[in-house]
């Protein structure tokens, strides 16, 4: 079996499912890479079916429920790609209670097997007759720092995809995350929070834009452990629930709180005035999440926001809350850093 190394996952070339001894023999040269993976700092594997006689034939369910228990085997993700989409229509039913996923084409591989691999936010528009696997797609993209745009039916994929304004168009994908021993661990965060994240991070940024006149942007977002930051921290906080559930925090260097405050309300702040300062960040945090949920609404989505609570340490604010771990967004207002923090 010959096969090629691109960021970090192995390419193999599959040409057909014709006889069971080939068969054995690709599985158990798979099998046989399993040092080299570890030496070559493989993230995965990516079977391509572009040159794939097709035959649909028990001899293919079987070559399947093989490739699975290889994947378990060697602990790395195992994904099918370059197929057609009437190849794609027998693989789905077959890799469904399997770790095997289906990924359309390389690119889009690198985005699940290795997403550090992609050094830029993309631009993704995303299209699944089936709403539910569509979810869990957009939502393992956006945790990963995504954009994703999704369309309703193919006439609209059409559509925007001819704007030409999209990194990556995607169709024909699937996870199976739902019954996969390799999935790693993550939050206990809800699909329809990871989901609405950007609805989060695109109301900071108009928020803080039209309060302070000062420019804002966002940076990145990861999943990762509430920060820990040494300079004079402004904290607000607020519990949310209903339809979506969680906790939101706005996290501000204390010079910047003072610049953000001062440009809002146009004059200057004692900087020993803490109360003062902390009552401003938490309005701060009740105009974001006001124009949260107001979004949230037009989109029939319920949800309540309790009062904020403020903080002079960070972590004070970190006890208060029953999850440590979350998405970290990293934030910029006038070039200078804040963030915001999302946890269950």
């Amino acid at each position: 079996m010959t096969h090629t190394i691109q960021n970090e996952i192995i390419i193999c070339p599959l040409n057909g499912i014709n006889n069971i001894q080939n068969n054995t023999l690709f599985i158990n040269t798979l099998l046989s890479f399993k040092e080299t993976y570890k030496d070559r700092n493989i993230k995965g594997i990516f079977i391509s079916l572009e040159k794939f006689a097709f035959e649909d034939s028990p001899l293919l369910e079987e070559f399947i429920k093989h490739l699975d228990k290889a994947c378990l085997a060697l602990k790395y993700p195992i994904a099918l790609g370059d197929y057609s989409k009437k190849i794609f229509d027998i693989l789905k039913i077959y890799t469904a209670k399997t770790q095997l996923k289906l990924l359309q084409n390389l690119p889009t591989a690198t985005l699940f097997l290795n997403p550090k691999a992609m050094h830029k936010e993309l631009h993704i528009l995303l299209y699944d007759e089936d709403d539910s696997n569509a979810q869990k797609i957009s939502a393992a993209l956006t945790v990963n720092g995504h954009h994703v745009v999704y369309a309703h039916s193919l006439e609209e994929l059409r559509q925007k995809a001819s704007a030409h304004t999209y990194d990556m168009t995607m169709m024909q994908n699937r996870l199976n995350l739902k019954e996969s021993a390799l999935a790693k661990p993550t939050l206990t965060l809800s699909k329809e929070l990871i989901i609405n994240l950007p609805t989060f991070i695109d109301t900071a940024v108009n928020s803080l834009v039209t309060i302070t006149g000062l420019d804002a942007c966002k940076i990145k977002h990861e999943i990762r452990p509430f920060a820990i930051l040494t300079d004079p921290i402004i904290v607000a906080s607020m519990r949310f629930k209903g339809d979506i559930a969680g906790n939101f925090f706005l996290v501000f260097p204390k010079p910047l709180a003072m610049l953000a405050l001062e440009s809002m309300l146009g004059e200057r702040i004692d900087d020993n005035d803490d109360a003062a300062i902390l009552d401003g960040i938490g309005e701060f945090c009740n105009i974001i999440t006001g124009g949260v949920k107001a979004i949230f609404s037009n989109k029939k989505i319920k949800i309540l926001f309790e009062l904020p609570k403020t903080y002079l340490s960070l972590n004070i604010a970190i006890n208060n809350t029953s999850n440590t771990n979350g998405i970290w967004i990293e934030m910029a207002l006038d070039q200078k850093p804040f963030y915001m923090f999302v946890s269950p």
